[in-house]
């Protein structure tokens, strides 16, 4: 069968055209990913409010597939109004799916950011001014110093996945990393995996993306451990 070595349920943005990809990229052997959409069309706070009210639905849709764990995999959409909304969301959507084990991709990298031993931090993101305002204060809400945020100021959804690799390398390297522990490129809608060991490489710091953070936190949820996976950034050797 597909996923004997485990499922994950991904709850996505509608316009989202670039997580799911991904995923399928890096995810080892055995391991498979299932989708479900809630609608959105704007990268701003008011959109994503109204985007989070589908999310619940696709927790109990997913629990029918017998995913291992839920990843609602949205950056900005799980830290719009800082640490007890973030938590709210996974309590209500464990509660929806009938008990799996819930994620947030904004809670995921809070853990890579533990894991990796990162407290100062650059952060570069596709996303306008309003919603880098409300990355900043959830971070440093949680104990981290965010040195630097900077973004291309996208506002139509869609078109957060139509940036190149390129651009998001251009964006992180722009940013003051020298005094950073570690550089982070936000959004599940922008595609980053491609540059992460060469920003690794060309700033001597670790670099990791919403996607391979949501999908390292994910990893830790199945029944079966997947060893070191190459060629995505140090999150996912470790």
């Amino acid at each position: 069968m597909y996923g004997e070595n485990g499922r994950i349920g991904l709850i996505v943005p509608s316009n989202n055209t670039v997580v799911e990809q991904e995923f399928r990229r890096i995810l080892p052997q055995g391991i498979t990913s299932y989708a479900t959409r809630m609608r959105n069309t704007q990268a701003d706070v008011a959109d994503l409010e109204a985007m989070v009210s589908h999310a619940k639905r696709g927790a109990d849709e997913l629990s029918t597939a017998d995913v291992d764990v839920i990843a609602f995999a949205c950056t900005a959409g799980s830290l719009l109004h800082g640490v007890e909304w973030e938590r709210q969301l996974r309590e209500d959507l464990e509660a929806a799916s009938g008990g799996i084990p819930c994620i947030t991709t904004s809670q995921a990298v809070i853990d890579a950011f533990a894991h990796l031993g990162l407290r100062r931090l650059v952060v570069a993101t596709p996303y306008i001014d309003e919603l880098n305002r409300a990355e900043r204060a959830f971070f440093e809400a949680r104990g981290f110093e965010v040195l630097d945020i900077r973004g291309l100021g996208i506002h139509r959804g869609v078109d957060l996945g139509k940036c190149f690799p390129k651009e998001a390398l251009d964006l992180a390297l722009s940013l003051p990393y020298g005094e950073a522990d570690g550089i982070f490129i936000s959004c599940t809608n922008f595609r980053t995996i491609e540059i992460l060991p060469e920003l690794e490489q060309r700033t001597g710091k670790p670099a990791l993306s919403s996607n391979v953070a949501t999908l390292w936190a994910s990893l830790r949820h199945l029944p079966r451990r997947s060893g070191p996976i190459r060629g995505f950034g140090r999150l996912l050797e470790s």
